[in-house]
């Protein structure tokens, strides 16, 4: 519930204040935003350690995995890639 809210929120928070950009940090920088908001009650401390710990975590998983946007594009296939046609009437 609220983690996933919370990820999306921030992740396309990231994404709108960098103009758009597509990348790993998007998710990155929004699991920091992410560990800072679940920790609040705890204050500014846990706040910070949780923000670096979701934030830190993010990353491992990203290049150990490869999974952001720029490994995805790679393994999409031409067959789902498509040009836009002028139709003649």
């Amino acid at each position: 519930g609220s983690l996933s809210a919370a990820f999306s929120g921030f992740n396309n928070l990231v994404k709108m204040c960098r103009g758009g950009v597509d990348d790993s940090w998007n998710a990155v920088w929004g699991s920091a935003m992410t560990g800072a908001f679940l920790n609040r009650a705890g204050g500014p401390q846990a706040m910070i350690s949780g923000g670096a710990s979701y934030a830190g975590f993010t990353y491992v998983l990203d290049k150990f995995f490869a999974t952001g946007p720029a490994a995805q594009q790679e393994q999409r296939s031409a067959e789902l890639m498509y040009t836009d046609v002028p139709l003649d009437y």
